[in-house]
This record gives structure tokens, sequence and C-alpha cells, in this order.
């Protein structure tokens, strides 16, 4: 198995573990109750652990679907936070979960750009060992 297919299965179950984390989220509740829910936290901050995961691993592919999430929220969440007929209070936690989401995905993707760069770095590079004796050639 390469280690990019081992890196994208990592990937992957983290990934579908934010998912599922989302999907245990009920975002239609009046007034946007889901704010107040510990599953909702759970799901924002289960981000990080897509951030730690970049950071551990050298991977630089990113799920489209999961920009795709975070697209999705960023505007439930900043709809949340400007919405003049919540409290004052849900509208500080809608603009501190859009936030806290933003500051991962910048993350995540400045890590990322590092570990592109480091590929590319190393791309044709050829292992020196020091007992290579190339007088062993003539």
């Amino acid at each position: 198995m390469s280690d990019d297919f081992v890196l994208g299965a990592q990937r992957r179950r983290i990934e579908d573990a934010i998912v599922d984390r989302f999907r245990g989220v009920t975002f239609d509740q009046k007034a946007h109750t889901y704010l107040e829910d510990e599953r909702f936290w759970d799901f924002v901050f289960s981000w990080y652990e897509l951030v730690r995961y970049y950071e551990e691993s050298g991977d630089n592919t990113i799920g489209a679907h999961m920009l795709e999430l975070f697209a999705e929220c960023s505007t439930l969440f900043r709809r949340a936070a400007s919405d003049a007929r919540l409290t004052e209070r849900r509208r500080d936690k809608a603009a501190d979960a859009l936030y806290q989401m933003t500051y991962y995905v910048n993350q995540l993707a400045a890590q990322v750009r590092r570990n592109g760069l480091e590929r590319e770095n190393t791309a044709g590079a050829i292992a020196w060992k020091p007992d290579d004796d190339i007088s062993s050639l003539n």
C-alpha cells in the first residue's frame, strides 16, 4: 500500500467523524438553539483534529467536501451572528463558531501549503548514503 493511500484513509476517517458530528446537530431549530448544544460545539472543535492530522502527516490534499461543509457552515453562522431577532448571547455564539471554524480552516490550508512545498522540495531527490563510494565506478 502506498503512503498516499494510507494518508488518504487516515484523513477520510477524521473527515467522516466531522461529518457525522455535523449530522448529529439539528440546525433547523427555532432561534438557533443549536448554538447552546454541546454536540454543536463538539462539531466545531472537531475541526482541530483535522488540523492536527495535517501537521503530523505531511499530507497535502484537502477533501473538497470539507471545503463545501465549511462554506455551508460559515454562511449559516454568519446569518445567525447578524440576525437581530436572536439574543445577543446567541449572536455572539454564532460569531464565535464562525471565528473558530475559520481559524481552523486557515490553519489547515496553511499547513497543507507547507506540506506541498516540502513535497516539491524533495521531488526527484536522490537519497545519498555516506557509504556510497564513487571509486568503485572506475
